[in-house]
């Protein structure tokens, strides 16, 4: 078998010029792109907010992009997501709204009533909401933090659902140097899964033609075809993604099975031993899957007005 191994090699050697112009992958160390795309499906915003003074004493939140803060006063904002062409059944949905996600995390805020930090929440599953517009609940965490639909509701017409209602959030700034309200919205190829037993551990997925799965914890990454006679195995250094070593499975996997591999894969032998190819999680999601987010962010700036708290201080 590992003289078979070593006349392949050398048949792929032969096939660098004709794998690396038909190659579609990058194998570099650099990290995949993210496809501006994503933002048409699932878009997050983060929407500064300001509190006008009306007639007789009345007040509203309005937007306000340029509005400043002054430490220890209220700030207002909110955060809207939109989400279009989700399938209302989630075992019909596609790979990217199963392994929809959105954090979200602040800076120098504080609960202006409470006296506790903002909850900063990461991991928020999406994949179950419908198609609409959606707020951050801050409240989430005391309503149920286990369940996502806390996290996330529905934008209404009803007044007392509309966007500067329940949707606004009044944060006490702390630091208006470095005050930041942050939210992504992110989804990627999932290489691990629940799986039967109840466990998390490496989950196969089909691509071009092939069984990949990748053992993150392992260091190894399979290719197989659909009857799992032949396989090939990569295995890679778990800090970096360079690949240190290529192995047929055990068994009788065919040559012309490695070749075609090598040739859909755009690199061959002398790469891997030259230590060319690196098969990064960013990498294989991007050319075996999709690693998309969108984020969205603000700051402010320190207000040119002194704002007095305590009606009992003056200023000289």
């Amino acid at each position: 078998m590992k003289k078979l191994f070593t006349v392949v090699l050398s048949v792929i050697t032969v096939l660098t010029v004709a794998s690396g112009a038909m190659a579609a992958f990058t194998w570099n160390a650099g990290p995949g792109d993210t496809p501006e795309s994503f933002a048409a499906r699932y878009k997050i915003e983060v929407i500064k907010l300001a509190n006008e003074s009306g007639a007789i004493g009345s007040t509203r939140l309005i937007e306000a992009p340029a509005a400043t803060a002054a430490n220890h006063a209220s700030v207002y904002f909110y955060i809207r997501l939109t989400v279009t062409g989700a399938t209302d059944n989630i075992a019909d949905a596609d790979a990217i709204q199963k392994n929809v996600r959105a954090d979200v995390s602040f800076t120098a805020l504080r609960d202006f009533f409470g006296g506790i930090d903002l909850p900063c929440v990461s991991g928020i599953d999406l994949s179950d909401l419908d198609n609409g517009v959606y707020y951050f609940n801050i409240n989430g965490q005391w309503e149920d933090g286990e369940d996502p639909a806390t996290w996330f509701l529905p934008i209404t017409g009803d007044l007392a659902n509309s966007s500067y209602s329940r949707a606004a959030i009044e944060g006490q700034c702390l630091d208006s140097a470095t005050t930041k309200a942050y939210a992504k919205v992110y989804s990627k190829r999932a290489f691990t899964d629940r799986l039967a037993s109840g466990d998390f551990g490496p989950v196969r997925f089909a691509c071009g033609g092939y069984w990949i799965l990748v053992a993150q914890e392992e260091g190894l990454i399979y290719f197989a075809d659909y009857d799992y006679k032949n396989t090939v195995i990569f295995t890679r250094n778990k800090s970096t993604g360079q690949i240190t070593k290529v192995a047929v499975g055990a068994g009788n996997t065919d040559a012309n099975f490695v070749v075609g591999l090598f040739t859909y894969l755009g690199f061959c032998g002398s790469d891997v031993e030259a230590g060319r190819i690196y098969m990064t999680d960013d990498n294989l999601r991007a050319a075996f899957g999709f690693d998309f987010q969108g984020e969205s962010f603000i700051t402010w700036e320190t207000s040119p007005v002194a704002i007095i708290l305590d009606p009992a201080i003056g200023i000289i």
